[in-house]
């Protein structure tokens, strides 16, 4: 079941990127305020159903309260974000390796509302979604709600960052990611 979301969400992030290459061109997904990609940009809305992803890779601490010891373990996780038409409005969907707990990633999908302006250097979200790797009964998605704040510094597009979450049910107890995210975003360098 875990391997079909995988590929149902690769599937998506890849389609989403093509029907993005399909867009007429115009000059609101090229912006003077973005001449590169930065962390945690969720791309043109003006024109767009859903707008073309945008693509993080991240790295750092992973973080959870528990009784009587607490759970510090780094970890990886590529984050594909993408706007709506409607202001503020953006869906992302991360997938999270923590290497110490094995080979798997967890993964999630949520809609979220981004008050702040995207050429602002600080980004807040919060949203409700699913996530994978959570439940005692085999793999199964549970409700997943999550914010985050990062700031996007001048230097190499980096983007430190937080982010909360926590599973829905009971026994779930708050995540914590404390780390950098950079942009990957083949389809914005271009050749001589």
């Amino acid at each position: 079941m875990r391997k079909r979301l995988v590929l149902a969400a690769l599937s998506l992030v890849v389609g989403t990127g093509q029907l993005a290459a399909q867009h007429d061109g115009s000059s609101d997904y090229h912006d003077d305020e973005h001449p590169h990609q930065t962390a945690f940009w969720e791309g043109p809305r003006a024109g767009w159903t859903i707008g073309a992803p945008h693509l993080d890779i991240n790295g750092g601490l992973f973080y959870v309260s528990h009784d009587p010891s607490d759970t510090r373990e780094a970890f990886v996780r590529l984050h594909a974000q993408a706007a709506l038409g409607i202001p503020a409005v953006e869906l992302a969907s991360d997938l999270q390796w923590i290497p110490s707990f094995g080979a798997t990633p967890t993964w999630s999908a949520v809609g979220q509302i981004a008050p702040v302006r995207a050429s602002s250097r600080l980004y807040l979200s919060a949203g409700l979604g699913v996530v994978t790797g959570h439940s005692s009964k085999g793999d199964r998605l549970k409700g997943w709600m999550q914010g985050v704040l990062a700031v996007r510094t001048p230097l190499h597009e980096i983007a430190p960052f937080v982010q909360v979450g926590r599973a829905f049910g009971s026994g779930q107890k708050a995540e914590f990611l404390i780390g950098i995210a950079h942009p990957l975003a083949p389809y914005r360098f271009h050749l001589p």
